[in-house]
């Protein structure tokens, strides 16, 4: 067992933080409950009512973090300096709310709303008569006054309530909550006080104080809260995975956040150091925008874990030795400050290489990017290999890999396997070794287009950039579609036969066909308006307002469009074409067989009550389906 679970009295812990015993990992956010929560909180204490488990964890094991006091620590007898023997994982917004209101000398900086962004400072009464009458609603027991401690109403003018001075608090019968665990000093106030005043409330001052210190005083200073240290030997990652499921109302203890807290007990700020490398990666690459913290340590991790192989393996070690490559949960969390240092600013570079990479396959922001999790790979590799990949023949292997993990859709599962893999693999491959086990396994089929309609699909990001690399130019522009039109003009992908055309049909084109990225190619923004809902075969002739036939055939076929199909309105003839003109691309640029596809369509087609003899008739339309030199720039 790494834990205990044990009830703890309330005022022990509030002794714990005091003393600065108990303190706080630097990762955790600041305290931000609002005056409701607080007062609810102390209601609950005042019933005996359960408020929820605290979770700690020993100090001096593997898990060292910086920690901080606990807010409202730093006065009183508890030293900044003093060096933590536990930390508080979970429950810092409860204790921290009931060390301000119950130990600490000043008012209560809270909130003033829930989700509020100002603050209120707030003292917090218990009201004595309130708690000793069973009448009186116990939420209306615990009173906030502001920092004057002076209650107004009709804009000021009226005073409802002033303990501005103990005088005042002994007259109204209102306990400081700061007196609730040890009322001696307050006690001795109240006694003088109704010596020299006549009229208490309840005739005898000391005989009510016995009575309210029993039934209520007691609920404070005998309430016990449930505590789960986690021992100095729990491991790192079961302290991120405890963290994640236990804090769900506070912070989330990613992978990133335990090891910055790991690396500032070196006097390191990994969060200061990321947030730089985020601001120059993000304004230089739109690609990037999308680039987390966490993945930029998978990265680093892979080559740290390489590092550590490779030494092994050329010290002799024997097999069982010799550490694994990899950038799991577990690897990140071993991760050395001295290694980070060694490869960011060498990570940092490969990142901007990688986008690069993704610009000369037509991948210009960071929502076209097929998948996000590449990256830590393409990186990663572009370290490892460096000057090596300035040849043709190294960018073109690092192409098919890319493409074949693209459509092959590698990259939504077990992931950080698949990551230790490409680095050795690929790295061997762009040398001239074997294809990666992706590349030989990938596989894509007919049947996949059709289910290509929600531009989050990795593959129809792929297809979407393929289409643009094969030599896509606006329609009516005849501009290429390249980085620069893509700022320019707004470029995205719209439908070929337009959906209300597709609607009105007879009979209507199901939304899965229309909706197929069979039907939708790269447009300018402006294009797309000019071509409306119109009948493909009325925007042609507008469109040969604008360009040239033999271009606008040209631009058409770069599309993997015969102007015939749209000439003559005919979307069945059309779907079945393109889409194996685009089965053709995909294998051409994973390298794989070519397939025919068409009987996939024409089923479809079919299925919807669209098919004629005339679909795929190729008698009837003299069409290649890649398009002029669409081979040569796939890559």
């Amino acid at each position: 067992m790494m834990f205990t679970a044990v009830p703890v009295l309330l005022t022990e812990l509030l002794d714990q933080v005091e003393r600065g015993n108990l303190q706080l990992p630097d990762f955790q956010r600041g305290w931000v409950w609002d005056d409701d929560r607080i007062r609810s909180l102390l209601v609950s204490i005042l019933r005996g009512f359960p408020v929820g488990a605290v979770m700690t964890l020993d100090a001096g094991g593997d898990v060292q973090f910086r920690s901080r006091l606990i807010e409202g620590a730093v006065s009183g007898t508890g030293p900044e300096a003093a060096p933590a023997r536990r930390y508080l994982l979970d429950g810092q917004q409860r204790l921290t709310s009931l060390y301000q209101a119950m130990r600490h000398t000043g008012p209560v900086e809270a909130r003033n709303r829930p989700g509020g962004d100002r603050a209120s400072k707030r003292w917090y009464y218990v009201d004595m008569q309130g708690a000793l009458d069973p009448a009186v609603d116990r939420e209306d027991t615990i009173v906030s006054v502001p920092e004057n401690k002076i209650v107004t109403s009709n804009i000021g003018r009226t005073v409802e309530l002033d303990l501005s001075t103990p005088s005042h608090e002994f007259q109204r019968l209102m306990i400081p909550t700061e007196h609730v665990m040890d009322s001696t000093d307050w006690l001795l106030g109240y006694t003088q006080y109704w010596q020299e005043v006549d009229g208490h409330p309840h005739g005898n001052p000391t005989a009510f104080f016995k009575q309210f210190r029993e039934t209520v005083l007691k609920t404070f200073t005998e309430y016990h809260l449930p505590v789960i240290n986690l021992a100095k030997e729990t491991p790192k990652e079961a302290v991120c995975v405890v963290f994640e499921k236990v804090n769900t109302g506070g912070v989330t203890l990613s992978v990133f956040e335990l090891v910055t807290a790991s690396f500032a007990a070196g006097d390191f700020s990994l969060r200061d150091d990321w947030e730089a490398r985020k601001s120059r990666l993000h304004a230089g690459f739109g690609v990037l925008q999308g680039l987390q913290g966490d993945q930029f340590l998978q990265a680093v991790t892979l080559l740290a874990t390489q590092a550590r192989n490779r030494e092994a393996v050329a010290a002799g070690k024997p097999p069982n030795q010799v550490p694994g490559i990899g950038c799991k949960r577990a690897d990140i969390l071993n991760l050395r400050l001295d290694e980070y240092r060694k490869w960011a600013d060498k990570l940092e570079a490969g990142f901007k290489e990688a986008a690069h990479f993704l610009q000369r396959q037509y991948v210009f922001t960071s929502v076209n990017v097929p998948y996000g999790t590449q990256l830590v790979p393409l990186a990663a590799l572009h370290v490892e290999l460096g000057d090596e990949l300035d040849s043709a023949n190294a960018q073109d292997r690092m192409n098919h890999w890319f493409w074949s993990g693209v459509f092959g859709e590698a990259y939504g599962s077990a992931i950080e396997t698949q990551f230790s893999l490409d680095l050795s693999e690929v790295a061997d491959y762009v040398r001239g070794g074997p294809e990666p086990t992706l590349v030989r396994e990938a596989n894509f089929i007919a049947e996949r287009l059709l289910s290509l309609r929600s531009r989050n699909s990795a593959a129809y990001k792929g297809l979407y950039a393929l289409q643009m690399k094969s030599g896509a130019a606006d329609w009516r522009s005849g501009d290429p579609l390249s980085l620069a039109t893509w700022h320019g003009g707004g470029i995205d992908i719209h439908h070929v036969f337009p959906v209300a055309w597709c609607r009105r049909a007879d009979p209507p084109i199901p939304r899965a066909l229309y909706d197929s990225i069979i039907n939708k190619t790269p447009i300018d923004a402006k294009t797309n308006r000019i071509l409306g809902g119109k009948d493909p075969s009325r925007y042609l002739q507008g469109l040969r307002e604008d360009i040239d036939e033999d271009r606008l055939r040209g631009i058409l076929k770069a599309h993997w469009i015969d102007a015939g199909t749209l000439e003559g309105d005919r979307f069945g003839d059309f779907f079945v074409e393109r889409g194996q003109a685009m089965l053709d691309l995909i294998n051409k640029a994973m390298r794989r067989p070519m397939v025919d596809g068409r009987t996939v369509f024409l089923k479809a087609l079919d299925s919807a009550g669209l098919a004629t003899d005339d679909y795929g008739d190729d008698d009837d339309v003299e069409y290649d389906p890649i398009g002029e030199g669409a081979y040569d720039n796939a890559g």
